[in-house]
């Protein structure tokens, strides 16, 4: 029946209520039909299916085909050599990120990590002081148009007057919409050019071009060319994007937003010291200026 799913997909998708082709397929397979049709009617299969639904969103899973091979994820439509590359690293014993270690005492998961400078122990590109008793964390969705707009219209004057005196630091973090697969595509190449330096810029690139990479026949080769742009490796940049190298990272912060039900993009968390959570886009500046007034 699996393949014959595939195979008829076309067939059976177009029709109002596809149960009369589903009973016609069970015959064509040899099955019981009464009992097929029994199942299919009752529902009885409903629960596992939703169950799994849910368990792939809980571990990051936007859109299909997808893959684990061990703790080795494997997104979208790859060719042989990727799956090979993951299962051959998986028979190793390799896994695709570090192995988490205790943090040093006092440290919390947002510090800046002196080992990765422009990153937070936790994985995440910041931008502003690290010495800012403010931190300002967003979950961006590259592909969102009200991110767009809030990027262009309203971040200006929260950077200018926040990060670059030195008050607040930003820290980035991924929560694309499920129906924006440009969108995890994006947020991977801005990891992708994090490794050569160039996160910020990759960040503003995105966010800038957002029209034209989301609406590319071919998104991968619109991405690569914007490291071409900004004079990076292209080779190195190509094959991160190739590879899936980063889409862990943003798998896992896809998740956090998944498992907690948040607004779409751009979701916003301000912390300072043991005060913070979440604030609405539109009251950013009002409560960092009432946390402003309470250091004074």
């Amino acid at each position: 029946m699996h393949d014959l799913l595939f195979e008829t997909r076309t067939e059976w998708s177009e029709q109002e209520n596809p149960r009369e082709k589903f009973i016609e397929y069970a015959a064509d397979l040899d099955l019981d039909v009464e009992a097929f049709t029994a199942c299919l009617d009752s529902g009885d299969t409903a629960a596992q299916v939703q169950d799994e639904y849910e368990q792939g969103l809980a571990v990051g899973v936007d859109s299909v085909p997808a893959f684990y091979i061990n703790d080795w994820f494997i997104g979208g439509a790859q060719e042989f050599a990727v799956f090979q590359q993951a299962i051959e690293a998986a028979l190793r014993g390799e896994h695709p990120t570090p192995t988490p270690t205790p943090l040093p005492p006092g440290v919390s998961p947002f510090d800046p990590n002196p080992e990765r400078p422009g990153y937070t122990y936790s994985g995440d590109a910041y931008h502003g002081s690290e010495e800012a008793e403010i931190m300002l964390v967003e979950f961006v969705d590259f592909q969102s148009a009200d991110n767009r707009q809030h990027y262009l219209e309203v971040w200006p004057d929260l950077e200018a007057n926040y990060l670059e005196t030195g008050q607040v630091r930003l820290i980035v973090k991924y929560f694309p919409a499920l129906d924006h697969a440009q969108g995890f595509q994006a947020a991977e190449a801005a990891e992708c050019a994090a490794q050569q330096g160039a996160f910020w810029s990759m960040y503003d690139l995105l966010f800038q071009q957002q029209e034209e990479w989301s609406q590319a026949e071919d998104v991968l080769t619109t991405l690569k060319g914007y490291a071409d742009e900004l004079d990076l490796d292209t080779e190195a940049f190509a094959a991160c994007l190739d590879e899936g190298q980063t889409s862990a990272k943003v798998q896992q912060d896809f998740a956090i937003g998944a498992q907690n039900q948040f607004p779409p993009a751009p979701v916003f968390f301000i912390f300072m010291g043991d005060m913070g959570g979440y604030v609405p886009s539109e009251q950013l500046q009002d409560v960092i200026e009432q946390l402003l007034a309470q250091e004074e």
